[in-house]
């Protein structure tokens, strides 16, 4: 009876092994799924962030040509951190992301995007660095978006018209820069038809309209923000525009009283 008790302990023991060590679900064998997961989390943070950045890029130095889907995974992570981090830290993430967006762009010109997140650091890196650094950089973060733009003007939940109609918004009007309050309208109109569930694309759209005295029309982007269900970059970030969109709100109340 021992000995029969033994043998089956012993194959208990061993089928647990062969449980163990047997393939599981395609899912559990992708070495991308970890850091993807990490990135869509409700929750995510500068840790959970820094991590996935780690897993990405030892993935990286094991991958074969192409490397496209990494890179790509590698560039957006280290704009998400360089967002997250400390003032101090930012120019380094921009630096790095830089650097996996041209590598990007050198294997796949044809796509969209390496030229997108190559523009997106360089904006990171003229916020970093100062107005000389912006004035510098902006001719090629200009092309660069305007590229992207070509290729595919919805990605990034129309990312290219987003940040072009930011840049027309904030910039200096000519003969000092390329600021276009007009040109700021059409592309963020453009935005919010490609992607209306962007909570930044009405956002950004609706102090457009504020500075051009379209109080009501500005007011129904601003409520449109507090309805949507996406932002491009994670989840905190649609809190944000939330409350940015309730202070905008009293303002435009204000202003239209006052008329």
């Amino acid at each position: 009876m021992m000995k029969a008790f033994s043998f089956l302990k012993n194959l208990t023991l061993f089928a647990l092994i062969c449980l163990w060590f047997a393939p599981g679900p395609a899912v559990a064998t992708n070495p991308l799924h970890e850091p993807d997961e990490l990135l869509k989390s409700p929750t995510l943070d500068l840790g959970h962030a820094l991590y996935a950045l780690d897993l990405y890029a030892g993935i990286l130095a094991q991958a074969q040509p192409p490397q496209a889907p990494i890179l790509t995974r590698l560039t957006r992570t280290c704009f998400l951190i360089g967002e997250l981090t400390l003032p101090s830290q930012k120019q380094k993430y921009y630096e790095k992301g830089q650097i996996y967006a041209e590598m990007l762009l050198k294997e796949q010109p044809t796509r969209v995007e390496g030229p997108y997140w190559l523009a997106l650091h360089l904006c990171g890196l003229a916020d970093t660095g100062g107005a000389m650094k912006g004035r510098k950089l902006l001719p090629q973060i200009m092309k660069e978006l305007q590229q992207a733009q070509a290729i595919d003007e919805t990605y990034d939940q129309a990312g290219c018209h987003r940040v072009l109609g930011r840049i027309y918004f904030e910039a200096p009007a000519w003969p000092f820069s390329v600021g276009d309050i007009q040109k700021s309208l059409q592309h963020l109109n453009r935005a919010v038809q490609l992607a209306p569930d962007n909570s930044t694309n009405h956002l950004y759209l609706a102090e457009t309209l504020m500075r051009l005295n379209r109080q009501e029309q500005a007011r129904r982007e601003l409520q449109q923000v507090l309805k949507c269900s996406h932002h491009a970059l994670l989840a905190k970030g649609l809190e944000d525009d939330r409350k940015e969109a309730n202070k905008l709100l009293a303002v435009v109340k204000v202003s239209s009283e006052g008329n």
